[in-house]
Formats: C-alpha cells, structure tokens, sequence
C-alpha cells in the first residue's frame, strides 16, 4: 500500500478509509483514551456502530475547549491513549501480536520495545489555537510522521539532490518537526538555524540551498530581509510557506522574489495535526494541500451547528494509524471555502483528498496582548440561547483606527439588557474572553448586517 498511496481508485480508497476509521476507533481510541470512552458513554454510543466514514460523521466534532473549558492545557491529557500490556494483546493486530508472543518467551527486553513502541507517547509536539498544548506520540507514530514527511517530499516535487534551509522557528511543533522529518526520510540534506535572519544568511553561506522554507505570515519580510543581506541563494529554486498563506502572504513574497526564478509552494499543518500537506508544482495553490488519506480522514463541518456540510465550513480532522494524542473529530480553527476534492489533481494527478481555499485559523482571533476569542464558542453560547431571536457575529476593523473588532449584534425575544448580560455571562465561560462589543438590534435590522460595508460576517443563526 505504501507505494499506491496516491493512486488507488474511488472504492479503494473508500474501503481503505473504512477499515481504518473502523480499527482507530475500536481499538485505538475508545478502549485507551480517558476522554473517549467517557464521551460514547455519555452520547449512548456503541464504539461498533462506528464502522467507518459515514458512521463517524455521526460523532459531535470536538475543540479544545470541549476537552479543557478552563483551557488548562492538562485537560488535554485525557486524550493520551493509556494502552496496557494486556491491551496492547487485546488489540494489537495479528502479525504484531504474534510476533510479540514469540519474543515474550525469548527474547523479553525486544517484547518490552515492541509493546512500547506502539503503546507508550515518547514525544510531544505543541499546538493549539485558543491555548497551547502538547500533542503526544508513540516511537510508531514518528514512523507515521517519517513517511508523510518522504510523501510531502514528493508532492513537493524534491528529491533527495535538494538542500533545505529552514527560517521556521525551532521549537516542538509539528511545523519544524515535520520538515525536519521530511529531509530526513527523504535523505537529503538541512539546516535549521532557527528563524532569525542573520543566522539564516549565516547558514546560507555555509551550504546553498535549492529550499527555503519560512513562515508564511512574515514570508515577504523575511525574504526581503534575506537577499538584501547577500545569502547565498544562486541554487535556490522553491520556497515553502510555511503555514497556509493569504493571498496577500503570497503576494508579499513574489513581490520579494522578483527577478529570481523560483517557485512559491505552501505547506501546512492544521492545529492538532502532526504531518504537514503540501501543494503540488504543476497544481499550486489552486490545486490545493493535497492529503493522506491513509493517516488523516479530512471532514467539514458547519462552525456553528456542528453539523457534516459538503462544502465551506470548518476542517475537522479524524487521525488514522496514530496512537499517542487520540484527535477524533478534531476541530482546527481552519476553514475551507470550498469542499474536499477527492478527484484526480489536474497539477501531479495524484488521487488523494485535496483542500482547497483554506484560511488557517479563520475561527480563533487573537487579541494584540495574546488573548484569544474561540469565535466557534461565541456561537456556542449565543446559539445555545432562547432569549436570542436572531444573532450576527462580525470581524473587521474600527472605522477610526483600522483596529480589529469582534461585534455580536442580537435581536432579543425579551428584554434586550437582561439578554446581553446573560449572553455576556455565557460567551465568558465558554470562550474565556468577551467580544468588543454587544449590540441590541431589531430582527429586521440583524438580516440586514450581512451587506455592511465596513465588517464582514463570520457566524450567524440564520
């Protein structure tokens, strides 16, 4: 399967998807994650229904703060997989499992290695959006993470000749790790200086590389930066945003890229994902981030019902073959103005799931002191309210000083100053922070918001 990851038919796929789905669930996630087996008993839901695509779909997606409302990072614990020993022969595949049984009886210290191997997180990314967290991974799933990284690799159109040099920060997320992972699986050789940019052009000069890789939201400045510094850049021939970029982010480095023939690719990770998808040379940023359908089950899903939709709506990720952090239904803050296009890439031709029109974040904004507003809570707690008739939630900026804004405008049923500090008490507990502002208006006028020129809307009831 490993060499048809790309190209199997429909059906195949379809099937390969279902049997996954079925064996992460039932085996995986609910007899070892806390959390899991606590949620199907409050849903009344029997982990064997849960036979595969259309089956999961059926679960309530779930954020950070539905498994830590507080937003305290170590309620995350909770989805750690706690496998045993005796669960580990519960649910251990065939083949492993007899393998296992051999070395119990002779050889003991590689039976210990094998169990742990799929069983005990050794390792730990952190992401998050409204807070940070650590996402945990057994030694097989760096395996997993390994052999996206030679698949992204390839998608990129790099081979091992290619040389990377990395402005991403280096730090424990999935970003740097996974183009770490990537070079290293792929065998080709790259620096990691770190992101600031003397230390960049310092590296540059030491071996010149044919990739850079930076941040996708300062990508124009740091390109600048770079060049105007006189690295080495004669061989470089792609550069990677690092982060699904804006159209302004990609503008900015093809504006800082003039003159130099190299191509602008993006790559990204979702919040909670531990692979990074990429974009294809010949597709680009039209084709979209092309997917492993064999390690990520990629779904959207309404951002304020919570409910499947087909197309536009928020990015929820189901994590397949992976052990460590259990991410079922995993909210990411990112939303998709698209669907999820199974067909075949007109760009590589790979048959693979791609994701098209992303913004990432799009769901979560952050304050300029580091705050963060769950916006997907905000329509939680409003949606939640009978006192509310009808309710907007805008972004934009304030027509004095360009400053961002969060305004939620209502129609209340009843008395309009009872239903703001009720709806004010609920958007605090459920999304930490407090909109800018709350705005009483009547029915007629809460239709009329979507054509405002100065906001645009994000969520709405209606």
């Amino acid at each position: 399967m490993a060499s048809s990851w790309d190209t199997l038919s429909a059906p195949r796929l379809a099937k390969l998807q279902d049997d996954l789905v079925r064996d992460q669930v039932q085996h995986v996630v609910h007899p070892f994650s806390p959390y899991w087996k606590e949620r199907f008993t409050e849903l009344g839901k029997d982990p064997a229904t849960v036979d595969g695509v259309t089956a999961v779909a059926t679960l309530p997606a779930v954020g950070e703060r539905d498994v830590s409302p507080n937003g305290d990072p170590a309620g995350m614990a909770t989805l750690v997989v706690r496998a045993t020993e005796s669960g580990f022969a519960l649910h251990a595949q065939g083949p492993t499992l007899r393998r296992a049984l051999r070395l119990r009886l002779t050889r003991p210290e590689d039976y210990r290695q094998l169990v742990e191997h799929d069983t005990k997180p050794t390792s730990y990314v952190w992401s998050g959006l409204g807070f940070r967290y650590p996402v945990a991974s057994t030694r097989a799933d760096l395996d997993v993470v390994a052999r996206a990284g030679a698949r992204l690799w390839a998608v990129l159109g790099l081979t091992a000749d290619d040389a990377l040099l990395s402005a991403v920060p280096v730090a424990s997320t999935t970003e740097h790790v996974g183009l770490y992972f990537a070079a290293m699986a792929a065998g080709a050789p790259a620096l990691f200086p770190g992101a600031a940019v003397a230390d960049v052009v310092a590296a540059a000069r030491l071996a010149s590389p044919t990739v850079l890789a930076v941040p996708a939201a300062s990508a124009g400045a740091v390109l600048a930066e770079v060049l105007e510094a006189g690295a080495s850049l004669d061989r470089l021939r792609k550069v990677l945003l690092v982060g699904a970029p804006s159209e302004d982010e990609r503008a900015a480095a093809a504006a800082a890229l003039v003159g130099h023939d190299v191509v602008v690719l993006a790559v990204h990770a979702p919040s909670g994902a531990r692979v990074l998808w990429g974009e294809c040379p010949d597709g680009g940023a039209g084709a979209g981030f092309h997917t492993y359908p064999d390690i990520d089950l990629v779904q959207l899903v309404d951002p304020e019902t919570v409910e499947p939709v087909a197309e536009g709506g928020e990015l929820v990720l189901t994590q397949l073959g992976l052990r460590g952090t259990a991410l079922l239904r995993w909210r990411t803050g990112d939303v998709s103005g698209s669907r999820i296009d199974p067909a075949q890439c007109p760009g590589c031709r790979r048959t693979v799931p791609r994701v098209r029109q992303l913004r990432r974040g799009a769901l979560v904004l952050h304050s300029d002191d580091g705050r963060a507003l769950d916006l997907r809570a905000v329509a939680g707690a409003l949606s939640g309210r009978t006192d509310l008739a009808d309710w907007r939630v805008l972004v934009g900026g304030r027509s004095r000083d360009g400053r961002g804004q969060v305004l939620v405008h209502f129609a209340a049923n009843g008395d309009p100053g009872e239903a703001a500090v009720g709806a004010a008490a609920d958007i605090r507990t459920l999304a930490g922070l407090l909109p800018t502002q709350l705005v009483a208006v009547g029915s007629e006028d809460v239709a009329l918001l979507d054509g405002e020129r100065l906001t645009r809307r994000i969520l709405r009831r209606h």
